[in-house]
């Protein structure tokens, strides 16, 4: 959760590892930017602020429109469409049994499969990185998600119209509404509230 401290001891006795591998991953945390290294305190789970939050989605939006973009220009290549099609089947079953927290995988499943029909690593490394604070942020949500749920599936499907009619200007831009409308959806959760 963000601003969770995280104890080495209880990890280590959790995870069953020594302290050197757990630091290392810290070092690695705090190199994606997603835990603070606080001297004589430990890790500390960042809490992104509302500004960290647009530039996030202001690269998203380039890097992912983009990927919409090619993955329209891709979509009958090899085994692209019938992999796209799976992904985007898995995620319809949320119109009628809506549970955020299998949303949420399911939702970066279908971002996932959108980049990976690039065929582009480095584009994939990259919007990784993007995806993996925000990620991480809507993992923790449990309240007040049906709409989100509901209002994401629909943007996911004019993405996917725009991609499967292999129109790359209506995927991409459907992409960057569907960020956006994200962006402002996440800048709402309960994760981002500071306590008062």
């Amino acid at each position: 959760m963000p601003g969770q401290r995280l104890i080495s001891r209880d990890l280590v006795e959790e995870l069953g590892i020594s302290r050197g591998p757990l630091r290392e991953a810290f070092r690695r945390l705090a190199a994606e930017g997603l835990v603070d290294l606080i001297p004589n305190r430990g890790a500390v789970v960042r809490r992104l602020s509302v500004d960290e939050i647009a530039h996030i989605y202001q690269i998203r939006e380039a890097l992912e429109g983009f990927a919409a973009r090619r993955a329209a220009e891709l979509i009958d290549e090899g085994d692209n469409r019938a992999r796209f099609t799976e992904v985007l089947e898995r995620g319809r079953r949320h119109f009628t049994q809506p549970d955020f927290q299998a949303f949420v995988v399911d939702n970066r499943q279908f971002h996932r499969i959108i980049v990976d029909m690039c065929g582009n690593p480095q584009l994939s490394e990259l919007i990784d990185k993007y995806q993996l604070p925000v990620f991480m942020i809507q993992l923790r949500q449990r309240i007040g998600v049906d709409e989100i749920v509901r209002n994401s599936l629909a943007e996911h499907e004019a993405i996917a119209s725009g991609i499967l009619a292999g129109d790359p200007d209506a995927a991409a831009a459907a992409m960057r509404r569907h960020l956006w409308h994200s962006a402002d959806e996440l800048v709402k959760l309960p994760a981002l509230k500071r306590p008062e």
